[in-house]
């Protein structure tokens, strides 16, 4: 229910993340890591075609955390299709339920859109600033849920990652910087495949994802790492540009 008292309590907490300027590059406090603890899982980026025109271009990390808090991964990435540019950080638990996110949206040197959202005692809150003002949202969480935005290409990494093994399964996606929710199928479609990246073929698994208006196809490597993704409605590619290591 919008402006309920849960998110009430939380715009304090929210408005810090959308009041300096690009908060989600900034960096994260730093935590204190053992020596066994694994650093980045995955580091890359993608060239987006548009009906086999260059168009874009999308940079991305994930890095495993295990702090106290709970924070199990952190997603970050810096995309920019035509003029609109996107910046996001994600930190989820460890089957890739969101914890806390922002997002900012540029289109040219205006800033269209902030997003900061928090998980507190079973749901998830956000609030928008536009230039139109602000909105606030809050998610019920099922086990399910995560985060999963039209515009994001690595952000699908996270559910065929913390799913490992299983071939057919629904996520609850949320996709706050459009302020909705839907079920979204992922099922293995070939096990065996290959996808081409800088010249090199590599095997390859392709995943069907029923993303209602948005099917997506989408081929990970052995260690669930992401290697292309189209989404044929709007004639996109999104290839790695390099191998990963």
């Amino acid at each position: 229910m919008l402006m309920s008292s849960l998110i009430a309590s939380l715009l304090s907490s929210l408005v810090p993340l959308l009041s300096g300027a690009r908060p989600m590059l900034q960096e994260a406090p730093r935590r204190e890591r053992s020596a066994s603890q694994p650093d980045h899982l995955d580091v890359g980026s993608f060239t987006i075609l548009r009906e086999g025109a260059r168009v874009g271009r999308e940079q991305f990390s994930l890095r495993h955390v295990g702090s106290p808090d709970g924070v199990a991964f952190e997603l970050r990435a810096e995309s920019a299709i035509d003029d609109r540019r996107l910046a996001t950080r994600l930190e989820t638990d460890s089957a890739g339920s969101p914890l806390r996110y922002t997002a900012e949206v540029r289109a040219g040197a205006d800033i269209v859109l902030r997003l900061g959202g928090q998980l507190v005692r079973g749901r998830f809150a956000t609030l928008a600033r536009t230039d139109r003002g602000e909105a606030a949202r809050e998610y019920l969480l099922p086990e399910s849920a995560m985060v999963l935005e039209v515009e994001s290409f690595h952000q699908v990494a996270m559910a065929v990652r913390a799913r490992a093994g299983r071939t057919d399964f629904t996520i609850r996606a949320l996709a706050p910087m459009e302020n909705r929710e839907r079920d979204v199928r992922f099922t293995l479609d070939l096990a065996v495949d290959s996808v081409t990246v800088a010249g090199v073929r590599l095997p390859a698994t392709r995943w069907i994802v029923d993303d209602p208006g948005r099917r997506r196809v989408l081929w990970t490597d052995a260690e669930d790492r992401v290697l292309r993704v189209t989404v044929p409605a709007l004639g996109l590619d999104a290839t790695r540009d390099d191998v990963p290591r």
